[in-house]
């Protein structure tokens, strides 16, 4: 069994440390047991074919979002630059950032007044400036036509009036969130207890 034992010792519970047989604690590479049944009921729900026309689609999608998010001034992707690209792309807004000052994160705070979602990337950072967009096969065309016009209006705006890039959320419950932490290793904490280690440390 895995370590540690929730035991009982006649007044409460505690965990048991003290098990010498124990393969140990489970950590999260094993997997997580609800996402992998999740993605097995989906593999199962949609064949082979169902799979197949699936990666087809997400393909399409990020190979038409690819083109035309290339067409918008101050967006670029730094790779490969003339090849077609599989289900997602890390793109660069760094030409943008240096005309304007707005960067990445201005821009996915500002997409979320349109109510629409746009990911940098993990941190750190190894593309300047990015935008990891991955449109899967669940959108339409039209879908992504939106999402494309939204992101070429928000690019002009940072082109003719920055602030309001850089200012947003305009309509957002939770406006700005204070990210300077997030590269800083000293500062960072992946799980609640090492959080903790760190700030009572302190």
């Amino acid at each position: 069994m895995p370590a540690p034992l929730i035991d009982y010792d006649g007044e409460k519970y505690y965990l048991n440390y003290d098990v010498p047989k124990s393969i140990g604690r489970v950590k999260i590479f094993n997997g997580v047991a609800p996402v992998i049944l999740k993605a097995y009921a989906w593999i199962r729900s949609m064949g082979a074919e169902g799979l197949y026309e699936a990666a087809k689609v997400a393909v399409l999608n990020n190979n038409y979002l690819y083109k035309k998010l290339l067409e918008i001034s101050g967006i670029d992707a730094p790779y490969s630059k003339d090849k077609q690209r599989i289900e997602q792309v890390r793109y660069t807004l760094e030409k943008l950032t240096k005309e304007t000052g707005v960067t990445s994160g201005d821009i996915q705070r500002r997409m979320l007044d349109f109510g629409l979602h746009y990911w940098t990337s993990h941190h750190p950072y190894y593309v300047p400036e990015p935008a990891t967009l991955e449109p899967t096969e669940t959108p339409s065309k039209e879908d992504l036509d939106e999402y494309i016009a939204t992101l070429a209006h928000i690019v002009k705006e940072a082109y003719e009036n920055p602030e309001i890039v850089k200012t947003a959320p305009h309509n957002s419950v939770i406006h700005l969130v204070d990210e300077s932490g997030l590269d800083d290793p000293k500062e960072g904490a992946i799980t609640w207890r090492s959080y903790l280690k760190k700030t009572v440390a302190e």
